[in-house]
């Protein structure tokens, strides 16, 4: 059975309450006793991927989470200005193309976070998503060099690693970094 965490109950508590739009003392045991019946009946996993062990539990890095925010917000200005330059221009030539791009993490997360903010950036979007091995399947509109665009997606990886990847997720991470 799920372990009921203070935090849950009193974010559910107060979703009943605003959902009531009434804090009275009714409401507010009611949506306690509520809160405990579902966090204990459910077996809902922590946010950790597809298991709870201590090795795939999702690690949020505050530092590395802002640096996240920050890298993914300076590519989407990057990509947009980059995108209206190729389409105001009058030698557009659109390149499309679908390349493989091989994790080298398992990470559920990573490739989760990864293929939603592949998809934000314009000009790419994520077509397909496959596990075992990890491998992420993208389609780019203005595709000039495959191995640059490689590079960049796996320095999203260690991104999106860094800022929340779990441990074994991490080592998997420095373990393909070597040589």
């Amino acid at each position: 059975m799920r372990r009921v965490t203070l935090s849950a109950v009193v974010w559910l508590t107060s979703l009943w309450v605003m959902l009531w739009n009434d804090l009275s003392i009714a409401n507010l045991a009611s949506g306690l006793v509520l809160s405990v019946v579902l966090l204990a009946a459910n077996r809902l996993p922590f946010a950790a991927g597809a298991t709870s062990g201590n090795d795939d539990r999702l690690r949020i890095s505050p530092l590395h989470f802002a640096y996240f925010v920050v890298y993914v917000v300076v590519q989407l200005i990057r990509s947009n200005l980059s995108l209206a330059r190729k389409i105001l221009t009058r030698t557009n030539m659109v390149n499309a193309g679908v390349i493989a791009v091989p994790m080298r993490t398992c990470g559920e997360m990573t490739m989760l976070v990864m293929s939603n903010v592949i998809t934000l950036t314009p000009g790419t979007i994520t077509v397909e998503a496959k596990g075992s091995p990890a491998v992420l399947y993208v389609n780019v509109l203005h595709l000039n060099d495959a191995e640059r665009v490689r590079n960049e997606l796996h320095q999203l990886e260690s991104v999106c690693v860094r800022a929340f990847g779990s441990r074994s997720a991490r080592s998997q991470l420095r373990e393909a970094r070597l040589p």
